[in-house]
């Protein structure tokens, strides 16, 4: 798409309150809560100010890929957002993107540009309840104890560094968001209930199974372990699963959890 362009100015920021209220519009503008995880990437991005004489009308984010994560305009300006969507991305040179059906000024401007188009993770909320399955076994709140073994856990059974596993669990234990299934001292599995910081409705949920204790039923299991957590919280339970990883597909489902948001991974 070609169009003619008005000036905008764009300018690389760290976090600041102007940012802060962008983001408080953002996140009503959504449709369907955040994952987390997203979330995550989007604040660790590289921001940048959007700017009409001066003023701030909205701000972007780019990862160390130039990948955009996020694009976002005041409603005002959204008259003018194709334009302003067309003389950013061309400055920056910027030939891809990661984009939730639930960003919908986002997900309206980027369409225009697209390329190509395909489903990167599935978005899931909550929509069938369903009876949780009983087990001899029962999770247990993770404490500091647990840390390095959680560690080591989770770095054979997923493959992540130690170092940031360590960060990472260590927050969760503190926060009292990680659970962990064990027998005889062996970790089975482990889920996660994290307390959504920009939500206070949601709570984000996960598990891990042990590559030997898998197609067992036991992800299904500690999935609606963590969505019983959520509900007794009084948060309202959500989580995403790439697109083909198919035994977490099956548990999620199982677990009356429901797609109808995906992230897309999008070529300009």
């Amino acid at each position: 798409m070609s169009i003619r362009l008005k000036k905008y100015n764009f300018h690389k920021s760290d976090h600041s309150t102007e940012m802060d209220q962008l983001k408080a519009h953002w996140l009503k503008s959504l449709v369907a809560p955040q994952d987390d995880m997203w979330e995550s990437f989007m604040n660790y991005a590289q921001h940048w100010n959007i700017k009409d004489e001066g003023q701030q009308i909205g701000y972007a984010c780019i990862n160390d890929e130039n990948c955009l994560l996020q694009f976002f305009i005041l409603p005002y300006w959204l008259q003018e957002g194709v334009s302003i969507f067309q003389q950013f991305i061309d400055e920056q040179d910027i030939t891809k993107g990661i984009i939730g059906t639930n960003n919908p000024i986002y997900c309206s401007l980027a369409m225009q540009f697209q390329k190509s188009v395909k489903v990167d993770t599935y978005l899931f909320g909550d929509f069938i309840k369903i009876e949780p399955i009983d087990r001899v076994e029962k999770p247990r709140l993770a404490q500091n104890k647990d840390l390095d073994l959680v560690v080591e856990f989770c770095h054979l059974s997923m493959g992540a560094p130690k170092e940031w596993l360590t960060g990472y669990v260590s927050n969760l234990i503190e926060k009292s968001e990680f659970f962990i299934l064990d027998n005889n001292q062996q970790i089975i599995g482990t889920f996660e209930v994290r307390k959504s910081e920009s939500n206070f409705k949601v709570a984000n949920i996960g598990m891990v199974v042990s590559p030997e204790h898998r197609r067992k039923g036991i992800g299904t299991y500690l999935l609606g372990a963590a969505k019983t957590k959520a509900i007794e919280w009084n948060r309202d339970p959500v989580c995403s699963c790439e697109k083909d990883n198919i035994g977490s597909l099956k548990a999620i489902q199982k677990n009356g959890f429901r797609s109808i948001h995906q992230m897309l991974s999008i070529e300009f």
